[in-house]
């Protein structure tokens, strides 16, 4: 038994001496390619990121490479081992994996690919200001998986990829014009285009508002008691502050709707309240009214 026992380790041992050597020499060139994939990872997402200013096609292009550097530096090692056929094997079992687990795995694939198409064709840059599927809000940031947008009230949403390809999206931001708009009442009787050179003027002198699309300031509804003006201005957000586009825009839209508020009052103008009609139809219970003098 003893005897066995002596022999089975000195077949194992044996063949183990005579490929230290190789086992050496593979386990290396392993190490060394692992760190060159680290090394080409670090300067080509830096060098790429600096130059195209996009973190998803760098992050990208650098995991690809380096994986690349991992996977040829594994394979050589096997071959270094006589391992020839299991190299082969693992490649071709490797695909056939990459088959089932991308049925299993739908849903990422698709938003991974998305992602990809996102980076590449580039319809919108971080900081742009988006709706898709009612959300609206800067993005924030982009993976090869979701977009993330902010909303106006500090929400982080974060949206598939796939999502922003299927559906129909709005960039607000694209070339920089952002136009605000609001709603005002004057009365029946005030002189609407009186109003209207008012408004116009007002806003022609402001300094963040565009000359060019001119502001403008329109009916839009006749009510039962009020005109309902459309008063409308563009900005260019390029010029204004970077540092928070959720709320970009509504600290000068206040600004002008306070302005223009108290440009209208100080004219003439009066801004009717909403008429409450109110009827009784019980006249044994008359309705008691109070007049304070």
């Amino acid at each position: 038994m003893y005897d066995k026992i002596i022999k089975s380790f000195d077949n194992f041992w044996t063949p183990f001496i005579d490929k230290f050597p190789d086992i050496l020499v593979s386990l290396v060139v392993l190490i060394i390619f692992i760190i060159a994939g680290k090394l080409v990872y670090r300067i080509f997402k830096h060098r790429i990121q600096k130059k195209w200013k996009d973190s998803i096609i760098s992050s990208f292009l650098s995991e690809f490479l380096k994986w690349a550097f991992y996977i040829i530096g594994f394979t050589i090692a096997l071959y270094n081992l006589g391992l020839g056929g299991v190299a082969s094997s693992l490649i071709a079992g490797a695909g056939i994996s990459a088959i089932i687990i991308g049925f299993a795995f739908k849903d990422i694939a698709e938003n991974f690919l998305a992602g990809i198409l996102l980076a590449i064709n580039r319809p919108f840059s971080l900081g742009d200001i988006i709706e898709v599927g009612g959300i609206q809000g800067p993005v924030k940031g982009l993976d090869l998986r979701t977009t993330l947008i902010k909303t106006a009230d500090g929400r982080d949403i974060y949206i598939p990829n796939s999502m922003m390809i299927t559906n129909v999206f709005t960039n607000y931001t694209k070339d920089g014009l952002l136009r605000l708009d609001f709603l005002l009442g004057l009365d029946t009787f005030d002189d609407i285009e009186k109003a209207r050179i008012l408004i116009i003027n007002h806003l022609s002198k402001e300094k963040q508002i565009l000359k060019s699309p001119a502001p403008n300031a329109i009916i839009e509804e006749l009510g039962e008691s009020s005109i309902s003006i459309k008063v409308m201005f563009w900005i260019n957000i390029f010029k204004t502050v970077k540092e928070d586009q959720s709320s970009l825009g509504e600290p000068l839209k206040s600004k002008v709707m306070r302005e223009i508020k108290d440009l209208l009052l100080d004219n003439g103008f009066n801004m009717p309240a909403r008429i409450v009609e109110h009827k009784m139809y019980n006249e044994n219970n008359p309705l008691k009214v109070k007049i304070d003098k």
